[in-house]
């Protein structure tokens, strides 16, 4: 049986300025500043093969082909990012040049009826401010608020939906803690400093817009990940809180209960900036949103480690399935359904707090293409599994009753992978880009996916039955929740992996305990009655853990 949508629900795909445009041709032709990735490319050795940006996949001369191919495509809605480098010049100005090519850019979309979701800061920092201290300086916030404006004067006709920033986590932690994306720094303050000025300057760009137009939509994009124990000891249980904090509920926390987590604050009580009740009521917009988007690519399976600034350490199973730079996918029977438990945790937790509605702004599949095409089509079976296998889990919260409203899939074709640059390894999109001439094929999954937005059904997979677990292990307790919303418990077996479901009650109920109960395959979720006794299952025999590898851990 196919999984069908609901006929409003939106597919579409998503890339980022930055990673398609060739920045060198652009800055030619525009006169516009470079970016901080093309400085951290050519100068920090962090990078493959010390690529940059400048190439990209040259949408600046190729986009009326790329919009035709869109076209082709069936895409009806498009997330893409309009960058501050090239739109604001040193003195705050408006650079006319720049404005002119989105503007026949977004024309021509919409005149094929694609409708444009614009992503205000998808990591296009202008080098000269990075040279100020980027994030880690509180001018910042000014600056993004004043991109916001300049965006809505020039190009607000053509947008539908205003997403704020992408991915915070990755510009702060990525960027300032771990040293692994521009600016390369290595501190864990500097990440949490970087982190509440990106979240100050998202306040103030939502202000901003807000008192422009109150009808605007306005929204903004975390990447998460779904957070399990290693095993069921007290230890780990913890460490998975920890995870999660570092993660997740860091941006989430204050965005929709205007303070930061218990559990992170507890831990990185020295490591955290300065900032007064002011400061938390700036970003404090959750309940404003119009939508939560969400990046989704893989989960985290952790034990713990005293040893570790954090207090956790990833740790990898024998047998997961992993893209091919290496990221474990969160699928069955070796891991959980990531994608499913993350939304159940995230809506169940933020409802009561103003959560309106969620995207999911990507998912996608980092896969090598074959050396040569079949039919004129290249092949990519595995990426096609990742969708599909992460579409069910999707189209199963939204039987749920979750609000989840749209699905965008990264990416529409290969381009600039940030510190892995070009390499094979790290392409993600649907559709091939010959590096030499820049000739876009169509992959195996953009045929499929075709018919996927055309026709809002994913035909399923063969199903396997898993034995039910020995035990649960709740790893999130979210703080703050409303006495009505059960707090998550994420299931976690060595061997099989399902999971708990939230038990959600009816708004007049005052107070709940937390879920009791058993796990419920997804299958069997429409008509299987709560309460039902788990059926005994064998001893799972204990896997071996291994640490993870080192280097970028998500996108």
């Amino acid at each position: 049986m196919k999984e069908r949508f609901p006929a409003d629900f939106r597919f579409g795909v998503a890339d980022a300025d930055l990673q398609v445009i060739g920045e060198e041709k652009a800055r030619a032709s525009e006169k516009s500043e470079e970016t901080m990735w093309s400085h951290f490319a050519r100068t920090s050795g962090k990078c493959f093969n010390d690529m940059g940006p400048g190439e990209g996949v040259d949408r600046f001369s190729l986009w009326e082909r790329d919009v035709e191919l869109m076209r082709e495509l069936g895409v009806r809605n498009y997330r893409t990012s309009i960058s501050m480098s090239r739109l604001l010049t040193r003195s705050g100005d408006i650079n006319a040049k720049a404005v002119q090519w989105y503007e026949n850019y977004f024309k021509a979309l919409r005149k094929s009826g694609i409708t444009i979701y614009a992503t205000l800061y998808h990591w296009e920092l202008p080098q000269f401010l990075n040279e100020q201290g980027g994030w880690k300086n509180r001018v910042m916030v000014d600056w993004l608020a004043k991109h916001a404006q300049a965006v809505f004067e020039t190009l607000g006709e053509h947008i539908e939906e205003y997403f704020i920033l992408n991915e915070p986590w990755c510009s702060a932690m990525l960027g300032y803690h771990l040293g692994i994306h521009a600016p390369g720094e290595i501190s864990l303050s500097s990440g949490f400093l970087a982190a509440h000025n990106l979240l100050l300057a998202q306040g103030a760009a939502f202000e901003k817009l807000k008192s422009l137009d109150r009808s605007l939509k306005v929204s903004t994009v975390v990447n998460l990940a779904s957070c399990y124990a290693a095993s069921a000891s007290e230890q780990d249980e913890r460490a998975a809180r920890h995870a999660d904090a570092y993660f997740n509920t860091w941006f989430l926390e204050p965005m929709f209960n205007g303070r930061y987590p218990d559990e992170a604050r507890e831990i990185y009580a020295g490591k955290m900036p300065h900032y007064g009740k002011a400061d938390m009521a700036l970003i404090n917009i959750g309940s404003g949103l119009h939508a939560l988007g969400i990046n989704y690519y893989r989960g985290e399976l952790v034990r713990y480690d005293e040893r570790a600034e954090t207090r956790f350490a990833a740790v990898r199973r024998d047998g997961e399935q992993t893209n091919d730079l290496g990221w474990p996918i969160y699928v069955p029977p070796v891991h959980p359904e990531g994608l499913y438990d993350l939304l159940q945790q995230v809506w169940f937790s933020y409802r009561a707090s103003g959560l309106k509605r969620i995207y999911i702004t990507e998912n996608g599949m980092a896969q090598a293409s074959s050396s040569v095409s079949k039919n004129g089509v290249f092949e990519d079976a595995r990426r096609v599994e990742y969708l599909r296998a992460h579409l069910e889990q999707a189209a199963a919260a939204v039987q749920r009753g979750i609000p989840l409203k749209a699905y965008f899939a990264w990416t529409l074709m290969d381009n600039y992978e940030w510190q892995e640059g070009y390499r094979p390894e790290s392409c993600f999109g649907l559709v091939h880009v010959d590096r030499q001439t820049m000739k876009r094929t169509k992959k195996e999954s953009a045929v499929w996916y075709s018919n996927v937005m055309k026709g809002g059904t994913v035909a399923p997979r063969v199903i396997v039955e898993r034995e039910p677990l020995r035990h649960s292990i709740p790893v999130t307790q979210r703080p703050h929740a409303q006495p009505e919303t059960p707090a998550a418990v994420l299931s976690v077996s060595p061997t099989h992996i399902l999971r708990k479901k939230f038990q959600p009650q009816p708004a007049e109920v005052t107070a709940a305990p937390v879920a009791t109960a058993a796990p419920i395959p997804k299958a069997a979720a429409k008509t299987a009655p709560t309460g039902t006794k788990k059926a005994p299952g064998k001893t799972a025999k204990k896997s071996k853990a291994k640490p993870a590898k080192k280097g970028s851990k998500r996108r």
